[in-house]
């Protein structure tokens, strides 16, 4: 420590001189290695810290956004269900009609109200395709015999009556073709995104399953028609 005496106006001012004892033309004296250390190992784990929160947002996004989707489609699938029971349903509206008229002519072997009421409550419960189809087995056979009957009886062909109801029968199954093509467009969708990577681990999660299809019958790719002309 060295001391500068000045004399300004009569007066002795003594100021302390500190002189370092760093050499000139350097710069500051570099941070300890261990403080280095601990700094860079902060940062690291900020890093780790960030990228992990990332990793769990891009999860959690694609989990439960990937559910989101898989309720729509299940939704979508379960509004086509509905209508395919709607139109089931209307074709038993007009069986009882039909049965009456055709009954002179064809042998009932079965109380046909009693049919009836089985296959619409099969149809209100049925869950899947399969279900369906043996809840309606029965009504089923029993439209093929009336059809059958009306072909072959000029009575029943003439009636006005007849007519009417056969040609209702005739556009309401075409409207359960469209309604069962539409269900299984509606099924193919959601099973395809089902199976998708990685939407097949959330399905397998949240229990989210395959659908089933309605099986093409035999004669499908026509329209049903009904000859109504009289000969």
């Amino acid at each position: 420590m060295n001391k500068i005496d000045f004399l300004i106006g009569g007066k002795k001012l003594v100021v302390n001189n500190k002189i370092s004892s760093q050499p000139q033309g350097q710069g500051p004296v570099p941070a300890p290695a261990g403080k280095r250390r601990f700094s860079i190992g902060c940062i690291a784990g900020v890093i780790a810290v960030v990228v992990i929160l990332i990793l769990i947002i891009i999860a959690v996004s694609v989990i439960f956004g990937g559910r989101n989707n898989m309720v729509t489609k299940e939704t979508e699938v379960e509004k086509a269900w509905a209508q395919v029971q709607n139109v089931y349903q209307r074709r038993l509206d007009l069986v009882p009609n039909l049965a009456e008229s055709a009954k002179a002519y064809m042998k009932l072997e079965k109380d046909i109200f009693e049919a009836i009421a089985s296959a619409r409550a099969g149809i209100q419960s049925a869950e899947n395709p399969s279900q369906l189809e043996s809840a309606t087995s029965e009504v089923n056979s029993l439209i093929r015999d009336i059809k059958v009957v009306v072909e072959d009886t000029p009575e029943l062909k003439a009636s006005d009556v007849v007519r009417d109801l056969m040609t209702q029968l005739e556009g309401t199954e075409n409207r359960i073709a469209v309604e069962r093509m539409r269900y299984n467009e509606a099924v193919q969708d959601y099973n395809r995104y089902i199976r998708l990577f990685p939407n097949n681990f959330v399905a397998g999660l949240f229990g989210f399953t395959a659908k089933e299809f309605f099986e093409a019958e035999p004669g499908a790719e026509t329209a049903p028609s009904i000859d109504l002309e009289i000969e």
